[in-house]
């Protein structure tokens, strides 16, 4: 194939032929017939002698799976297997454009010798969860002149899985733990007494009682043999339930209702199995499409964040066949903590908390309000306030006999926006776990 300096030498030749022959000025003529010639002869040679069937490539990633916003690094080897050499060889790897590249460059220019092989290599940046496709390659070879080329795309494509984002985790992280909890969310621990290994009390002895809890100082004091107790803690089983529906794609781009509900199923995930609960998620809209069955093991978070990894609003909403289908899976006595922007039929939603609650389930609902979601009030003009606030009034009123009747069967209905969120889920977690509810 001809390249754009390959097409001004040919147009270049017939003009110098027509103007020769014109102006009966044989040198013209000359110049003409060589640049026509050397471009044309030039063409089957270069083809001969490029293959590209003998160019191998290969892809290697440093992670296969990376939360979002994390940084993965690509490394691309070129290698000739054939025995010319490629003189002007231009290489590009493509890569999704939700991909940022941070470092490095994802092209290559060089020169290939008979068994040399080249490497290059370049830092991406995930944005979006998901599955992402790094590839195809594209190669394309120019011959010494630049007046042709050949390229070929080589099929060759990396699979990436992109998790939700770790960001809220490593923020509760950098809290410092157990004591700053404490004083943000007011962070409890359901008691048992038993035999565990923080002290809980001191009482008087039964013959039943093992000489090792007996407490030497407080016999003395009190001239009566008094025994020391333990606490363990008590573990619940919890259950997200995650609507995936259309109307949880609204709000700003990559700050949609579900996003954030995503973000809080991570966070919840995290904390809940570092405390030793049992967690699972469910992920529904007019059907179930993922599904984990609540554990113990903080390794599980991994198996929850794959679940959560590729949900995208679709679908409309079935919730009561949905349910049905979650307790023939689920014990009673679980905490089902529902995120939904309760937009749906109004029925549905209802029929399906009765089955939760008939099955001795305890549920609450965390629901992202859509106004709240579709602009920050710093980012609207005072008409487009107002006009916020009537709409929001609106969906209020509408939302207030659905949560009347959830209120009657004593589930909670609490209503977040972007900006509490993600505290409003850990806070009625710790709540939870202080009233030691759906303790197995």
């Amino acid at each position: 194939m001809l390249t754009n300096r390959g097409g001004v030498v040919i147009v270049s030749g017939v003009f110098c032929l027509a103007f020769g022959f014109s102006t009966v000025n044989y040198y013209l003529v000359l110049l003409g017939i060589l640049l026509i010639l050397g471009s044309v002869i030039s063409m089957p040679y270069f083809e001969l002698a490029v293959d590209l069937d003998n160019i191998e490539i290969t892809r290697t990633i440093d992670k296969e799976k990376v939360f979002s916003e994390d940084f993965v690094f690509v490394t691309v080897t070129v290698k000739n297997k054939g025995s010319l050499r490629i003189d002007y060889l231009e290489v590009f790897d493509t890569y999704p454009e939700i991909f940022t590249l941070v470092l490095g460059k994802s092209t290559m220019t060089t020169r290939l010798d008979p068994g040399e092989e080249k490497v290059f290599s370049y830092v991406l940046q995930c944005r979006r969860r998901g599955t992402h496709k790094i590839g195809p390659v594209k190669l394309v070879v120019h011959d010494r002149l630049g007046l042709h080329f050949e390229q070929k795309v080589f099929e060759i494509y990396t699979e990436l899985l992109i998790y939700p984002s770790y960001q809220d985790i490593r923020k509760l992280e950098a809290m410092g733990g157990r004591r700053t909890l404490g004083r943000i969310f007011g962070i409890h621990k359901t008691k048992q007494k038993g035999m565990g290994t923080e002290f809980f009390g001191i009482r008087n002895y039964f013959p039943m009682d093992e000489y090792r809890r007996i407490d030497w100082k407080a016999t003395a004091k009190t001239g009566g043999i008094m025994v020391r107790e333990f606490e363990t803690e008590k573990n619940i089983k919890i259950l997200i339930l995650l609507d995936t529906s259309i109307s949880m794609g609204g709000g700003l781009p990559d700050n949609t209702k579900l996003d954030y509900s995503i973000r809080a199923a991570v966070l919840l995930a995290k904390l809940a199995l570092e405390r030793r609960d049992e967690v699972g998620v469910v992920a529904f809209s007019n059907k179930v499409h993922s599904y984990v069955k609540p554990r113990l093991g903080k390794e599980y978070f991994y198996k929850i964040l794959e679940a959560l990894a590729n949900l995208e609003p679709q679908g409309g909403l079935r919730m009561r066949e949905v349910m049905e289908w979650v307790l023939k899976r689920t014990p009673k006595r679980s905490f089902f903590i529902l995120l939904t922007d309760l937009e749906e039929t109004s029925g549905e939603i209802i029929e399906a908390c009765k089955l939760a609650r008939a099955n001795k389930n305890y549920l609450m609902v965390i629901s992202p309000f859509g106004p709240w979601f579709e602009a920050y009030p710093g980012e609207m003009t005072p008409v487009q306030r107002a006009l916020a606030e009537a709409i929001s009034e609106e969906l209020l009123e509408q939302r207030k006999k659905m949560v009347d009747e959830l209120v009657k069967m004593d589930v909670e209905v609490i209503d977040v926006g972007p900006d509490d969120f993600l505290p409003a889920v850990v806070s009625q977690y710790l709540k939870a776990k202080k009233k030691g509810v759906a303790l197995r």
